[in-house]
């Protein structure tokens, strides 16, 4: 290896020299200089956004020349994954010698969707580190049949699944493909066993539920219309890992289902959804049956608390925590402070305060007390 380089991993290289470097700069070998953007990388130097940089925009000739050598260590090939989307460089690069079951796990999330058939095919690598099947499930530019390969392969080769599940999965797979589910439910890991985390949150749900009286009227989204019985028989079989990410995911019949259930985890999954409406979250915020974690990440949203129903069903919801509800309290319209003023499922010294804002006001009209 250069000099130059094992100064840079070493730590005894100049500030000025190790810019320069890692900015693609000093005559170096290219292999040496992939190796010194790999360490400021994976090593999460001050330097990695630099050496991401450098490396996406190496000239592609010169990378297909660094493919063809033995690399040990290997980094440099989980570089040009993480940087590189061009098929010339990522193909060779998946298919090299030295590249190992721990990278692929690493790269398949930057992979193009074309490559991925590439990873499914090493059945040796993903053997080593079954993970890697998950990440390829996972992956959104993944397409249906290597999505139903991947289910046959936990069946038959990896034992993971019965064929009960696999079947039930490969239904799943059929039914996004043919648009009847979100696309989210074909993204979905392997249900697990709950970790201690998941637990606890299930039981704090469970018992504040208890004195909340259970609607068991028909299933609605925001809108008040009718959620398929077929979606929530599905959502009823999953495991809490599984309901995790489909709140994370899902569409609007999933979100709608899973902020009902009782675990503070999904609740605030589904209000974590990239897709979720503002009409949503002005329907949760009125929820008495949500964590108040939830609520708190709404009042947090700038662009939501800009919303007049949203933050006036923040105040008015009794699970808010009273230090939000005080806060967004003096936004409202009179007639909404009056209404507060008589409603005895708010805190007290909120109903107090509205009191006090309603009677101060009226001290100032003209013929005011």
């Amino acid at each position: 290896m250069h000099p130059i380089v094992e100064r840079f991993i070493a730590g005894q290289l100049p500030e000025p020299m190790v810019q320069t470097l890692v900015g693609g700069g000093l005559p170096v070998p290219p292999l040496d200089l992939l190796h010194a953007l790999s360490h400021a990388v994976f090593k999460e130097t001050p330097y990695a956004e630099k050496a991401l940089e450098t490396a996406s925009t190496l000239p592609e000739s010169l990378l297909a020349g660094v493919i063809l050598q033995p690399i040990n260590p290997p980094d440099p090939l989980r570089l040009i994954l993480r940087t590189r989307k061009e098929m010339s460089l990522v193909d060779p690069t998946l298919l090299h010698s030295d590249i190992t079951s721990e990278i692929l796990a690493h790269s398949v999330p930057f992979l193009p969707g074309a490559a991925l058939h590439i990873v499914a095919n090493n059945q040796v690598k993903w053997l080593e580190r079954p993970v890697i099947l998950d990440l390829l499930e996972e992956h959104p530019e993944g397409d249906y049949n290597l999505k139903r390969r991947i289910e046959e392969f936990r069946f038959e080769v990896l034992g993971q699944v019965t064929a009960e599940v696999k079947q039930e999965r490969l239904e799943i797979i059929d039914e996004v493909e043919a648009g009847k589910l979100d696309k989210a439910w074909a993204e979905l890991p392997l249900g697990k066993e709950d970790d201690e985390e998941i637990v606890k949150a299930e039981v704090e749900g469970q018992e504040e539920r208890k004195a909340i009286p259970i609607d068991d009227g028909p299933l609605l989204d925001d809108e008040g219309n009718p959620i398929r019985l077929s979606v929530a028989q599905r959502v009823a079989k999953l495991r809490t890992n599984q309901k995790i990410l489909l709140g994370m995911k899902g569409g609007k019949e999933e979100r709608a289902i899973l902020i009902r259930e009782a675990n503070r985890l999904i609740q605030v999954a589904v209000v974590r959804n990239g897709r979720i409406t503002e009409g949503e979250i002005a329907y949760i915020s009125q929820m008495r049956t949500v964590n108040e974690e939830v609520l708190r990440l709404i009042s947090l949203n700038r662009d939501w608390m800009k919303k007049y129903t949203i933050y006036k069903n923040l105040v008015m919801n009794p699970k808010t925590p009273l230090p939000i509800a005080m806060t967004h309290f003096k936004r409202l319209q009179e007639h909404d402070i009056k209404m507060i003023m008589k409603d005895k499922n708010v805190p007290e010294m909120l109903r107090r305060e509205a009191k006090r804002m309603v009677e101060q006001k009226s001290a100032h009209r003209p013929g005011g007390g």
